[in-house]
C-alpha cells in the first residue's frame, strides 16, 4: 500500500494512520547512522549526520522519528550487527522458536520465513524443530547465514520477493521478524509481502521495541534512524486492520530491554486477555494522560543525561580511568546525545566475534577493541553501553576477577 511507503527526507504525517496531527516529544540532535562505523579516524569529518526528532501521533498513539534516511545507506552491505554472537539474544531466539512451535502447533516441514533474518540465528532453532526455513536479509550477512546452512535470500522484503518464494516453496505457515518490523521505510511493501506470502491458516509473529517499556525504562537510546517507528498496540491494531489482518495476542518480553511480542493471523480471532489488559494501560498513559506521560519522559531523559555527564566529569577530575563496554547500535545514540567521546572514555570494549572490532564510532573518536583488554587494563570504571544486559555482563566479568566498578547509565545512573 503506497500510503505506507515513505521516501528519504522529512516526514510530516503519521507513518501508520497518515494523520498530520503530530506533536514533538523531544529532539536528540543530529546523529550519525548507528551501524555505519568508520575504519579510519581521518574519515570522521566525512560522516553524515541526520536529525533524530521524536514525534507522537495524537490520533493513533504512534511514536516516530520525522526523518528517513535512504534505506540502502542504513542497511548497507557491510552492516555489522550479528545477534547470534550475544548469548542472551541467542537464548531469546531459542525461547521464541520454542514458544511459537508449541503455541501455534507448528508441524514438521511447515514453512517458516524470517524477515530481516540476519545471520539466521532464529531460523536455526526452527530448523532444529524440523521445520522448513528460509531467510530474507538485505545485507551481506546473508552470506554468513548461508554458510551456516540456513537458506537465505539476499534481498529487501516485498511482494516481488514473496512471489518468488511462493513459486518455489508455496505459502508460509509462519512469518517472523525480530527487531525489524519498525525499521522499513517501505512499510506498505512489507505489509503487501506479508499478506501475499502468509497461508490462510498462517501467522505473522514479531517482536519489537514497545512504547510502554521505552517510556517506563527511559530507553531514549532506541531512537535512531533504523527505528523509524515505536509502536503502541493501538497503532499496530489499526495498521493490521488496514490489511485485513488480525492482531489477536501480545505480551511483553525481555528482548532488548523490553519488547512486545505480537501474533497476527489472517483469520479473525478473539483478542487475548493479556492483549486487552495492555490496551487498557496504553489508553490510560497514551490517550487519557498523554501530556503528562511525555512531559515526564522528556524531563527524566534530560536529567539522566545531566547526571551521567556530571558523574563522568567528576570521575575524570579525580584522575579515574573510564572505558565503555559493548557497542550495540543504541550506544551511538547515548554517546552522541550525552556528548561523550575519547576525552571522557579511553575506548569501547567489544566481544572478540564482533564485526565492529577495530572500527571507530562516528562523532566520538572512540576505537572499538577486543574486550580481553579489560582484564589487562582493569580500568577504574566501565560504562555499560548495553545497559539493558547489565546484569549478565557484570556477572560475567566479576567471575573473571575484574575489580572495576560498573556505571549503568539508564534508567537512572548508578554505580555497581
Amino acid at each position: 500500500m503506497d500510503k505506507h511507503n515513505f521516501k528519504p527526507g522529512k516526514i510530516n504525517k503519521c507513518q501508520i494512520c497518515n494523520s498530520i496531527n503530530l506533536i514533538e516529544v523531544m529532539k536528540l540532535g543530529d546523529q550519525p547512522l548507528a551501524n555505519s562505523l568508520i575504519k579510519d579516524i581521518s574519515d570522521e569529518n566525512l560522516v553524515p549526520k541526520f536529525p533524530v526528532n521524536i514525534i507522537r501521533c495524537k490520533d493513533c498513539g504512534l511514536l516516530q522519528i520525522d526523518y528517513i534516511v535512504d534505506q540502502t545507506k542504513v542497511y548497507h552491505p557491510d552492516y555489522p550487527y550479528l545477534p547470534g554472537i550475544t548469548q542472551t539474544v541467542d537464548r531469546e531466539q531459542k525461547e521464541l522458536s520454542d514458544y511459537l512451535c508449541k503455541s501455534l502447533n507448528l508441524k514438521k516441514n511447515d514453512l517458516v520465513v524470517d524477515i530481516g533474518s540476519n545471520d539466521g540465528s532464529l531460523l536455526r532453532y526452527f530448523k532444529e524443530h524440523g521445520l522448513k526455513t528460509l531467510g530474507v536479509e538485505p545485507t551481506n550477512i546473508a552470506r554468513i547465514a548461508n554458510q551456516k546452512g540456513i537458506d537465505t535470500i539476499q534481498s529487501f522484503f516485498n511482494k516481488e520477493i514473496t512471489d518468488e518464494i511462493k513459486s518455489k516453496n508455496g505459502k508460509a505457515k509462519l512469518l517472523t521478524s525480530t527487531n525489524v518490523f519498525a525499521h522499513m521505510s517501505t512499510l506498505g511493501d512489507v505489509m503487501d509481502g506479508i499478506t501475499n506470502l502468509i497461508d490462510d491458516d498462517g501467522y505473522y509473529a514479531f517482536e519489537n521495541h514497545y512504547i510502554m517499556e521505552i517510556l517506563d525504562k527511559l530507553q531514549y537510546d532506541t531512537f535512531y534512524h533504523e527505528h523509524l517507528r515505536t509502536y503502541s498496540l493501538l497503532s499496530l491494531i489499526k495498521l493490521f486492520e488496514m490489511y485485513n489482518l488480525c492482531l489477536f495476542d501480545a505480551q511483553i518480553v525481555s528482548r532488548y530491554g523490553g519488547s512486545i511480542r505480537c501474533i497476527v493471523s489472517k483469520k479473525e480471532r478473539k483478542k487475548s486477555e493479556r492483549l486487552i489488559e495492555l490496551l487498557r494501560k496504553e489508553k490510560n498513559a497514551l490517550i487519557d494522560n498523554c501530556e503528562l506521560t511525555y512531559k515526564n519522559f522528556k524531563g527524566r531523559v534530560e536529567k539522566s543525561r545531566t547526571d551521567l555527564m556530571n558523574l563522568i566529569a567528576n570521575l575524570k577530575s579525580h584522575g579515574k580511568t573510564i572505558v565503555a563496554k559493548s557497542c550495540p547500535a543504541r550506544a551511538v545514540v547515548l554517546l552522541s546525545y550525552c556528548g561523550l567521546n575519547n576525552k571522557h572514555l579511553d575506548y569501547v570494549a567489544e566481544q572478540p566475534t564482533s564485526l565492529k572490532l577495530n572500527h571507530y564510532i562516528p562523532g566520538t573518536n572512540l576505537k572499538i577493541v577486543e574486550d580481553s583488554i579489560l582484564t589487562k587494563d582493569e580500568p577504574d570504571y566501565i560504562l555499560l553501553l548495553a545497559w539493558h544486559l547489565s546484569q549478565p555482563i557484570i556477572d560475567k566479568w566479576k567471575k573473571r576477577g575484574i575489580k572495576s566498578k560498573f556505571i549503568v547509565p539508564l534508567p537512572e545512573v548508578k554505580i555497581i
